[in-house]
Formats: structure tokens, C-alpha cells, sequence
């Protein structure tokens, strides 16, 4: 709830059977105290929300970090470490029984004790932090940051399962503070970076593992009642679990009293995935009801003060689908703020009937309701027009309109395909068939999604390193995401190499050329950790190109290939559009993962992926989650950068 709208003040005085002592007769009456209950200054509209009688606490964001390893580097590591750092560290390893026996030789490891280990130039000590989510449920996924602090480059690395404590981990010596996260997995550094070289503020030395955190010890979540009042915790506790009853994983109610004056929560199955969403909703929670008397007043106060329109779109969606029929009479209101605070709640809600006027928005409004429309759409299963809609803003020249069309395609295509895939094994007929779990036929349904889809959207996996999307229609376009599942997104029907051609990148490690239209493209490539030279003759088609890029011949399929990694193939792909050798344009996410931790750490970093000579135009993308932010914040938003082509010489 945001401060301007509830801020405490004290109203009325009230007396409680308090017993004392006065003077020194026994039959002296003690004298009733005076209690001041606290009453929120509170729009009309608003009151009798959860949020207006209590309050959460543990819901900012939380830093964590560690010392972690990271094995498989070719001979970038083992440098000088800090004395009182690799005390730490090898105590740790002690602690595991890490040594480089022989369990650890497919990572390049050959040493034995944890000091020789830690001098392993395969090896490097890192330092790992991250932001998570307010509210992250156990098993919570998210971007972890490592930096190297004996290594000149972590490409190619992988980090080792790393324990991750709440705030910055301390020296030797230091109290260490409560573990309740851990990270490991593959290393990506930052595309526009020179594998094997540093310099010019754009490093090998640092890098994320895209998904790598886990929380496993999740934080109590739980509602402080501004008075201690045993009957309202428990009316809180009813109403929340009366709009979310289903219950958590943990086998446990969402909402649990626990004295007069809290009530703990969990995290519902639906919100595991983005808890701030929920965090935000359940504050809005009506205490009393009939419902259907709080939907009218939200509507009519929508309409009276559309300054409120934010905060009665979330109470619209917390009094659930009962109260649509009442919400929709907005759907088609004159002024924005109430049609949108509407349609929100309705889309959220899962309303069919709010795709069409939101479709109507798309095509008629303009800045942050037309995007925030074109999410919106993406929630709802409201047939193939929803599709069709949104394939439309595919040929969109603005750039913020593209991608979030393809967003919302993606996530629709996803549904779909997993739809698509429980209903083929709930009705196949063999005894025998392997049954997948729901997590696993998740997994699936996000990892392949074959062309020809209604969306437009396809996806494959390359070598297990990162998802190649395929989008129909429009101008070329080459995407980048740098957040959650590495991704590299072609739009356009037919994005290709443009001849003549010559690309050199890397320090000439990468050579390309074509001489003129009917010349073919030679390839040479050397490779920065073993030195091995590749030269090959490539498509011109980017997809073909990409897959080329991505693979590794192996003996089950020695298809040639020069088995980069997603930050490499990106790259290279930087480095073709800066000599204009594409003829598509090429965007990026910007980094939130560093304005996340900059913001928890109060320290300040330069952000990345602007390269070092580009000073590229920022426009910004809104979510359909809630931001990671603190409680009154604005928030930390995704944003889309264009990257501009260099001038040629």
C-alpha cells in the first residue's frame, strides 16, 4: 500500500481493564488506562482493506552473496587471492570434503588439497551476489551476479553449488549471517566482451548465471495488525483465505493467525513465480463483505476519482471473478484511468470478455496504456483472436510495441503448447507410455515449441546452452534477453547476411567475407582457449548462421559447428551488425540484474549491455509482473536498447 494513501493518525481514545497499584491501600480500585487505537487516514473507498488495518513486513527485496568456485576455465584462472578470502573459502571446502579428487576431473580439475585447488589455473574464487524477490517461496528461481577475484576471464566457466547469505558476506573472521539461498550453473558474460581479452570497461571477469539462485530457506511473510485485536487477525485471516483458498505447498492455509496482532502467510501455488504480484494484491483484500456492495463502490469511485484508478484496479481484483459482472460495466468507459483500472483487474482475473476492449486500446491509445493493454492481452485465454490481435503489432515500426507483442505471443504459445501436450498424454491409450510430472511437461512446453504455431512463435533449444526464438512478421530484428532463460529472438521473415561482406571481431579471431552478391561466405575462427582454427563456408540465412554458432560436433551429430556459448554467439552477432553485415536491426534487455543489486547495495555500477562507444537512446518497456522494488519505490522496470550501428570509416 502506498504511504500517501494510508498514513497513520489516532482518532478516538478507549479505556482497557488494565490492573496497577496506586497509593497504599489494598482496596483501592485501580484506574483504566487510556488506549489509543490506531485509525489510518484512508480514502473512503479504500477502507476495510487489509492493508489499511495491518501491515507486511520482510517485503522489501533482499540482498545475498558468497564466496563461491568456478571450475572448467582453460588456464584464466588460480591467480593471486586475498589471504583472509581464500581462508574462507577453503574452510568451506573443508567443511564439504571438496578436493580436486577424481570426482572432480571432468571440470578440468587436477589438484588435491583445497589450497592447491584454489591455485588450479582451470579454477577461480568468485565473489556471488544477488537481489531476490520480497516474498520468495522455496524453490524461487533468480539471477545470480558473480564477479571473479582471481581470474582474467570466466568464459566458459561454471559455478559450483555456492551457499548464499543474507547481505554482503563478511571476511575472515566475520559473522556470517543466516543461508538461505544457493546458486550454481553456467557462467555468461557479458555479450559485447572480447572472449579471452578485457579492457576498455567491458570485461571477461564478470558475468550472471541466468536462473542459477534457488531460495531454500525462505523468509517469514507476515501481516502486523496496527491494533491487538484477536477477532480482526482472525477476519484478516478469513479473508485472505477466502479469496486464496487454495492451499500452499507446504500443505498449510495461505493466511495463519498467530496472535492478536499477526497473521503469517505463504505464498500461493498461482504466485510462486512472481510472489510480488501477490504481495500487492492480497493488501487489498476486502475484510468484510458482501462483495458485490464493494464492487459497486469501486466502480463508482473509479469513475468520481479516477486519481485512485491504480489502487481500485487492485481492489477490483481482490474481490475475485464473482464481481466481474459489476467490474465490466467500466470496460467501456470514456476515460482511460477507469477503463484500465478495469480492464486490468479483469485481464488479471482472466476475463475473456476484457480482450476485445483491451484489443481496442492497443490500436487506439497511446504510451504506457497501449503496452500495459498489450500485456494485459497475453494473460487472457480468450481464443485465436487474442492471437491474430497481437500478431498484428509484430509489424510495428516502434520498437517497445514488437517486443511486447512477442512477449505476450510467447507466454500464449507456451499455454498452448503445454495444453497441448497434457491433453495428448491424459488421452493416450498405451499402458506403457511414459507419464511425465506437471513441473516436467512444463519444462517441455517452454523449451519446444514447434513452428506453424497460431502465435507465430516458435522456439528450440541449441546444445542446451540457450533458446533460439523464431517470430513471424515484420522487419528484421535481432532480440537479446540478459534476464531469467537466455534467449535470442529473429524477427522477421527472412533475416539474413548482407553481401558484400567483411567482418573481423576479437582481435581477428573471427574473420568473415564475402567479395559480392554471388560470392559465398567463408568463415574463419580461432579458437582463444585451445588455439584450434575453424574455416567453413556459412549460410547467409541468421537462423542457419545461429545454429551454426551454437553447436558442437559430437559423434551422434558431427554437423560442423563451432560450439559458442550464448554470450559469444551474441557477440559475434553484435559484431556483424556493427559492420553492417545484417540486414536487421539489434536490440537488447538492459541489465536489471546490476541495477537490482546497485540499488540493494547502495553502491554504484556502470550499467550494461551498451557497449563501449555506443550511447544508444533508452525507452522503456513496462511488465505485466510487479517490478522488484521496495514498498513506495517506483521500481526498477525492464527496458529495451537499440543498438546503433557504428558509422563505417
Amino acid at each position: 500500500m502506498r504511504s500517501r494513501v494510508f498514513g497513520v493518525g489516532l482518532i478516538a481514545l478507549i479505556s482497557s481493564g488494565t490492573v496497577g497499584l496506586h497509593g497504599c491501600g489494598a482496596d483501592e480500585k485501580p484506574k483504566p488506562r487510556q488506549v489509543a487505537p490506531v485509525v489510518r487516514d484512508v480514502p473512503p473507498p479504500l477502507r476495510g482493506t487489509v492493508g489499511t488495518e495491518a501491515t507486511l513486513a520482510n517485503i522489501r527485496p533482499v540482498l545475498v552473496s558468497g564466496y563461491g568456485i568456478v571450475v572448467g576455465l582453460k588456464g584464466t584462472g588460480g591467480q593471486q587471492l586475498d589471504e583472509g578470502i581464500a581462508a574462507v573459502v577453503e574452510r568451506e571446502m573443508g567443511l564439504r570434503g571438496i578436493t580436486g579428487s577424481a570426482e572432480y576431473k571432468w571440470a578440468g580439475v587436477d589438484s588435491v588439497s583445497p589450497k592447491e585447488l584454489l591455485r588450479d589455473k582451470n579454477v577461480a574464487v568468485v565473489m556471488v551476489q544477488a537481489g531476490i524477490a520480497p516474498a520468495a517461496p522455496r524453490g524461487f528461481r533468480f539471477d545470480v551476479y558473480v564477479r571473479a577475484l582471481n581470474a582474467s576471464s570466466l568464459e566458459g566457466g561454471r559455478l559450483w553449488s555456492t551457499d548464499l547469505q543474507l547481505g554482503l558476506v563478511k571476511p575472515a573472521g566475520g559473522p556470517k549471517s543466516k543461508v538461505i539461498a544457493r546458486a550454481s550453473g553456467p557462467i555468461f558474460i557479458n555479450p559485447f566482451s572480447d572472449p579471452g581479452k578485457e579492457g576498455d570497461g567491458v570485461t571477461a571477469t564478470s558475468g550472471r548465471v541466468l536462473g542459477g539462485g534457488e531460495m531454500i530457506a525462505p523468509l517469514a511473510l507476515e501481516f502486523v495488525l496496527d491494533n491487538n485485536f484477536h477477532a480482526r487477525a482472525k477476519a484478516i485471516a478469513s479473508a485472505i483465505n477466502s479469496r486464496f483458498p487454495e492451499e500452499t505447498p507446504e500443505r498449510a492455509p495461505v493466511a495463519r493467525g498467530r496472535s492478536g496482532q499477526t497473521v503469517e502467510l505463504s505464498v500461493p501455488e498461482e504466485y510462486r513465480s512472481n510472489p510480488t504480484e501477490f504481495l500487492e494484491l492480497v493488501q487489498y483484500v476486502q475484510i468484510d463483505g458482501p462483495l458485490e456492495r464493494y464492487a459497486q463502490r469501486y466502480v463508482e469511485a473509479a469513475k468520481a476519482e479516477p486519481y485512485l484508478s491504480g489502487e481500485l484496479s487492485w481492489c477490483m481484483e481482490a474481490l475475485g471473478e464473482q464481481t466481474l459482472p459489476i467490474v465490466r460495466e467500466l470496460y467501456e468507459y470514456n476515460e482511460i484511468s477507469p477503463r484500465m483500472a478495469a480492464l486490468r483487474a479483469g485481464a488479471r482475473l482472466g476475463d475473456p470478455l476484457a480482450a476485445e476492449p483491451l484489443g481496442r486500446v492497443v490500436k487506439t491509445a497511446r504510451g504506457a496504456e497501449r503496452l500495459d493493454a498489450i500485456s494485459l492481452l497475453g494473460r487472457i485465454n480468450a481464443g485465436p483472436t487474442v492471437d491474430l490481435t497481437l500478431r498484428d503489432f509484430l509489424q510495428e515500426k516502434q520498437l517497445l510495441i514488437r517486443i511486447g507483442a512477442y512477449e505476450a505471443l510467447a507466454q500464449r504459445a507456451e499455454r498452448a503448447r503445454l495444453n497441448r501436450l497434457i491433453r495428448e498424454q491424459y488421452t493416450n491409450p498405451d499402458p506403457n507410455a511414459i507419464r511425465l510430472s506437471p513441473s516436467a511437461l512444463q519444462v517441455l512446453a517452454e523449451s519446444d515449441i514447434p513452428a506453424g504455431s497460431l502465435q507465430g512463435v516458435s522456439r528450440k533449444r541449441l546444445d542446451g546452452e540457450f533458446f533460439l526464438d523464431r517470430v513471424e512478421g515484420g522487419e528484421p530484428l535481432v532480440y537479446v534477453t540478459q534476464q531469467g532463460t537466455p534467449r535470442l529472438v529473429l524477427f522477421g521473415d527472412q533475416p539474413k547476411l548482407k553481401k558484400p561482406l567483411l567482418v573481423s571481431a576479437w582481435s581477428d579471431r573471427l574473420l568473415m567475407d564475402a567479395a559480392d552478391e554471388s560470392s559465398p561466405v567463408r568463415l574463419m575462427y580461432r579458437d582463444w582457449k585451445t588455439g584450434a582454427v575453424t574455416k567453413q563456408e556459412v549460410d547467409t540465412d541468421l537462423v542457419k548462421l545461429v545454429e551454426f554458432f551454437a553447436h558442437k560436433p559430437t559423434p551422434e551429430d558431427p554437423r560442423p559447428g563451432l560450439g559458442l556459448s550464448y554470450s559469444e554467439v551474441v557477440g559475434a552477432l553484435y559484431a556483424i551488425h556493427r559492420s553492417g553485415g545484417m540486414n536487421a536491426n539489434f536490440a537488447t534487455e538492459r541489465d536489471r540484474l546490476m541495477a537490482a543489486l546497485t540499488s540493494l547495495s547502495g553502491g554504484t555500477r556502470r550499467e550494461r549491455p551498451e557497449t563501449t562507444t555506443d550511447r544508444p537512446e533508452v525507452v522503456v518497456l513496462d511488465s505485466s509482473a510487479a517490478p522488484l522494488k521496495p514498498q513506495g519505490d517506483e521500481g526498477l522496470k525492464p527496458i529495451v536498447v537499440p543498438i546503433k550501428r557504428e558509422p563505417k570509416k
